[in-house]
């Protein structure tokens, strides 16, 4: 079974970049960092507004979208605990380009911008890290665009389920098929459409908002490559903290069985 330690949410080391300081680098920071809770629809950061403050989630998850005029926005970069938002705010960017909200509740630890950049401009180490996880940022983005035109619905949404899994460390998601639709940018009938194909295959089980992994095996094997190269960008960015495995989460039923020979998607064993 694949395994994973878990940090305590209630300390910053939580958060993959804070556990990566030097102890001069956090020592800059500790006396303005404040713990907040992560409520679910919660705007850290209106897209066009001031960027205040900037955040290191310890659990939850956070969506970056892209806004239409229309009211229609699609998902181009998720944060879990093992990145930062709002640190574009020391890149020249006192605003911020995307939309940010809080997708899955958690706790994160926030500091004023004032003090983040005062720390940025001292030392040379805070800034490579802080500039390498914004690259991760832009690749993201970059990596979502050909996602969204390239790849099937049903290969996309097992890559967003991994990538819901890896921030939340749990086999249960608490994620609506409306939620899930405006991430992927379609319509709630395909998404429907293509979690009743994963829960047929024994991959996933839906009920009342809650997606829960039986296995996570399975649905590496459907999801497009996207998954893979987003998670590479992060580990090369900010390599994980001593003793955990990003992308292979606790998971009771992670692996389980190896279905190969059965009917549904994993049948046709295909990558999008």
């Amino acid at each position: 079974m694949e395994q994973r330690v878990r940090q305590n949410p209630n300390q910053p080391s939580a958060n993959r970049i804070l556990s990566r300081l030097s102890a001069d680098d956090r020592s800059r920071l500790q006396a303005n960092l404040k713990k907040i809770e992560l409520v679910e629809g919660l705007v850290l950061h209106p897209a066009g507004s001031p960027v205040e403050h900037v955040y290191f989630p310890t659990s939850g998850m956070i969506c970056i979208l892209a806004l239409m005029r229309s009211g229609e926005a699609i998902d181009t970069a998720i944060v879990g605990k093992d990145g930062v938002i709002g640190a574009s705010v020391a890149c020249g960017g006192p605003r911020s380009s995307g939309h940010a909200v809080v997708q899955i509740a958690g706790c994160a630890w926030k500091i004023q911008s004032k003090y983040f950049l005062e720390a940025y401009k001292v030392s040379a180490t805070f800034r490579a890290i802080m500039n390498g996880f914004q690259t991760v940022i832009l690749l993201q983005a970059q990596q979502s665009a050909a996602c969204h035109a390239l790849h099937s619905v049903e290969a996309r949404l097992c890559r967003l389920l991994l990538q819901s899994q890896d921030a939340t460390e749990a086999d249960i998601i608490p994620m609506t098929h409306e939620a899930l639709s405006q991430l992927l940018g379609v319509q709630r009938n395909s998404v429907s459409l293509a979690a009743h194909a994963l829960q047929n295959a024994n991959l996933i089980e839906y009920h009342r908002g809650e997606v829960t992994i039986l296995d996570r095996a399975g649905l590496k094997e459907l999801a497009c490559e996207c998954y893979e190269v987003v998670r590479e960008y992060i580990d090369n960015a900010v390599p994980p903290i001593g003793g955990e495995r990003l992308g292979n989460p606790l998971g009771r039923h992670a692996g389980r069985g190896g279905r190969s020979g059965e009917g549904g998607p994993r049948s046709k064993r295909r990558r999008a």
